[in-house]
């Protein structure tokens, strides 16, 4: 169960749900707690927080899982992050606001469809937050503004929301607004998991405006959704060129990190990069399964 085509398939829950009761008693009277725990596996990944390149422009990255599931892991451009909201702006037990604070963003082109010899392409956005949101429709929408043509205004919105409106579906859909001709339309399900600081949004690139090797500018903003609709953080002023990083890491395993075990990411640097991807700082990685407080890292590339 998710946020995707199972996103309102409560009985799924069951088929992974512990409970009882702990019950107390006597002569006289009974007192029970009904308990329940919904386990899952979870991996571990530690890495290096920084990699040098050799003078060839490659270098690796070796990633270790000290948890019990294997760790697959998505490798986007870093391209973006925002400093962690302090704690005395957060709300406490039975405050009626969300904040939803933004860790780290990034950004990969993806495969969507049509043939090997004529493959359509898509933008994935990556978005870790500080702290875990319990399901993806609420309490947190994120707006990705893309300038298409760099002319300073935004030209089309990739953003997140309930498919079918509140409460309707449990189902959480990409969606890209077109601010030119004031449409909208739904392309791919929210990639998110219940209880998790992770979210990952995809649109096709035809319809943003963009082809692979053209620069654009974006910013993306994250909004309480579910109490006051209110702004609660953004990061903005960053500039991209899909298909043209400034370096991007290669060669897991489809499975990721073992279980107890290694794995060796590589590391290449792209010959025009840095100035095709100036925002790029690094590599963002995202853990698929990962223990809570350690799904994601970023990684400054020398």
């Amino acid at each position: 169960m998710n946020g995707g085509f199972n996103g309102g398939n409560g009985p799924l829950l069951a088929s992974v749900e512990f409970d009882g009761y702990i019950r107390l008693s006597d002569a006289h009277d009974e007192v029970h707690l009904p308990w329940h725990v919904l386990p899952h596996k979870a991996s571990d990944i530690n890495a290096a927080r920084r990699v040098k390149l050799r003078r060839n422009g490659t270098g690796s990255l070796r990633l270790a899982n000290v948890g019990v599931a294997d760790g697959p892991v998505d490798v986007f451009a870093w391209t973006g992050s925002s400093d962690r909201i302090p704690k005395s702006q957060l709300p406490g037990a039975g405050d009626n606001f969300a904040v939803i604070d933004i860790n780290a963003v990034g950004v990969r082109p993806v495969i969507i469809g049509g043939t090997p010899e004529e493959p359509e392409f898509g933008m994935q956005v990556a978005i870790n937050t500080y702290g875990e949101r319990s399901h993806p429709n609420y309490p947190a929408e994120f707006d990705v503004y893309i300038d298409a043509d760099r002319d300073g205004l935004a030209d089309f919105v990739i953003f997140n929301s309930e498919l079918g409106g509140f409460a309707a579906t449990g189902e959480n859909v990409v969606s890209v607004f077109d601010l030119n001709a004031g449409t909208a339309a739904a392309y791919f399900y929210n990639d998110a998991d219940l209880n998790s600081a992770n979210v990952i949004l995809t649109a096709p690139l035809d319809a943003l405006g963009l082809e692979l090797g053209t620069q654009f500018d974006f910013a993306v903003y994250a909004f309480d959704n579910y109490f006051t609709g209110n702004l609660t953080d953004a990061v903005e002023g960053m500039s991209h060129t899909l298909g043209i990083p400034s370096s991007f890491g290669y060669g897991l395993p489809d499975a990721g990190v073992p279980a107890r075990g290694q794995a060796e990411l590589l590391v290449e640097g792209v010959p025009g990069g840095a100035a095709a991807s100036p925002s790029q700082t690094g590599l963002l990685l995202m853990y698929r399964d990962g223990r809570l407080g350690n799904e994601a890292a970023t990684v400054v590339v020398k």
